[in-house]
């Protein structure tokens, strides 16, 4: 697997024309139905979880592809505000379960009344940070899943500098003869720091809570 580095050498390298992002989506997808090598699935964001080292897809199509979204702010702004929500989520927890564990205590029933705690600190934030906060699924129960990978990005991230966002949106098409087709998102995002974090284009996973988020 290429290093974030040479990655972004290459990409630097790339011709004008080059979609590294719907290339990342088009090896995903081969993997999930079973037309290219497996390693395909090692393009999710932190990782193959072991929901997604089997999953497969019968056929897909892209039938949509949204127009990309871009995000450039302080580092330091977006963690500090991420760090407040929390905050308030763990209060909020700590009334519903006595425990010192945030947010591994969190599961989807707990993650809903969470979602009523912290409304007014979520819309806010989306609000400020709408592409951060659609892809750290804030305001959605999955935001407080204790494996949403966009934690460890936060962390390894930094605090100085600015970050660099891109949300590409695609959506993908399955038939098959048993069941009415079905379209569902797929997500791939690339994030930079101007303190030299680059974390490649990659699959954002879908939530076994829901795969819509």
């Amino acid at each position: 697997m290429l290093s974030p580095i040479l990655l972004a050498a290459c990409l630097a390298a790339a011709p004008a024309d080059a979609d590294p992002a719907h290339d990342v989506a088009v090896t995903y997808l081969k993997a999930l139905a079973g037309q290219a090598e497996d390693k395909g699935r090692e393009l999710l964001l932190g990782g193959v979880p072991l929901a997604a080292k089997d999953y497969t897809i019968p056929n897909w199509n892209i039938v949509v592809r949204e127009p990309v979204q871009r995000e450039k702010k302080r580092v330091l702004f977006v963690k500090n505000r991420m760090r407040k929500l929390d905050k308030r989520g763990a209060k909020a927890l700590s009334a519903i379960v006595k425990s010192q564990r945030f947010p591994d205590a969190v599961n989807r029933k707990r993650a809903k009344q969470l979602l009523a705690a912290t409304k007014s600190e979520a819309d806010a934030f989306t609000t400020d940070f709408p592409v951060f906060a659609y892809v750290a699924r804030v305001g959605k129960d999955v935001f407080w899943h204790p494996n949403n990978p966009w934690r460890k990005v936060l962390t390894d991230l930094g605090d100085d500098g600015s970050y660099e966002l891109e949300l590409h949106l695609f959506r993908i098409e399955e038939r098959a003869p048993d069941r009415p087709p079905r379209v569902w998102p797929l997500r791939v995002v690339r994030i930079t720091s101007s303190n030299g974090y680059d974390s490649g284009y990659k699959v954002l996973p879908a939530s076994d809570w829901d795969p819509e988020y």
